[in-house]
């Protein structure tokens, strides 16, 4: 009886502590797998910031080319997305400083300091033609670092 009692208490402790382990690795896995999908959202904002900054400067291009001129409604439209769009990633040098990898935020700032440099030159079309360089590199290397940092490729 008491060999049989010993058996019984032996299997309920190796289950408890299987059950334990078993939580604490979903738990793990869980916790993982959210911040993950944190870091793809954090980053697919930022490239859709990006995107949006070249945009102003894509079209405005684009109509210089071609020899016409953007609507005033498109105008608005283009200056209203570079605006939110600067402060998407403005927000998410900040808020995604936690998320993001430090080359990605080193590639963020050095896109901060390319598109100040941009705002310097004294031609529109030098200066959409900077900011339009800026904006697409930053782009190019965001999209190569979140996958590096994802482990996406």
């Amino acid at each position: 009886m008491e060999q049989t009692a010993v058996n019984v208490l032996t299997a309920i402790l190796i289950a408890a502590i299987s059950a334990w382990i078993t939580v604490q690795l979903s738990l793990r896995r869980f916790r993982t797998e959210k911040w993950w999908e944190r870091k793809v959202d954090a980053y697919s904002r930022v490239i859709e910031a990006l995107h949006n900054s070249k945009a102003f400067s894509d079209q405005y291009l684009h109509a210089t080319y071609q020899g016409r001129e953007l609507s005033e409604e498109r105008q608005a439209e283009l200056r209203l997305r570079a605006r939110a769009a600067r402060d998407d990633i403005l927000k998410a040098m900040d808020v995604g400083a936690f998320l993001f990898s430090k080359e990605a935020l080193d590639r963020l700032k050095q896109y901060q300091k390319d598109e100040e440099d941009a705002s310097k030159h004294e031609s529109w079309h030098d200066h959409l033609e900077s900011d339009w360089a800026a904006a697409n590199n930053c782009l190019k290397d965001i999209i190569a670092i979140s996958k590096k940092d994802l482990r996406t490729t």
